[in-house]
């Protein structure tokens, strides 16, 4: 689950990074996103609307999907982000491997993933 810190929840957020952010498309989701820096951890929305399924289970579900993904992604992702994901229908069925992967292609594209330290042997 989701820390309460990485979660944004007031509708003025919400607006916020709708109107300022930048939009990047994925197969199965839109992400915008709002380079916050100076105010800390990167927090996360998610907005499934009922075009999606009329069903809250399925839209429930969607949610909880993504969450688990950037949950699992966390340590990877750049402080100080607002991230919005925007639910496509292509989403529905899909399972978690699937998602998460998608969830990660498109935070590398994006350039909030955290470079990796790689360590090698030089000679």
């Amino acid at each position: 689950m989701l820390k309460k810190i990485n979660i944004i929840r007031l509708k003025k957020e919400f607006e916020e990074i709708r109107t300022r952010g930048e939009i990047h498309q994925s197969p199965i989701f839109g992400l915008v996103t709002l380079d916050i820096r100076s105010e800390g951890e990167s927090r996360f929305g998610f907005v499934i609307s009922k075009k999606i399924s009329k069903k809250a289970v399925v839209r429930n579900k969607i949610r909880r999907l993504l969450a688990e993904s950037v949950r699992v992604n966390l340590k990877n992702i750049k402080k100080g982000y607002l991230v919005l994901f925007l639910v496509k229908k292509e989403i529905i069925g899909m399972k978690f491997g699937e998602v998460e992967t998608e969830v990660k292609r498109m935070f590398e594209r994006m350039g909030i993933k955290k470079q990796e330290k790689r360590l090698g042997v030089e000679g």
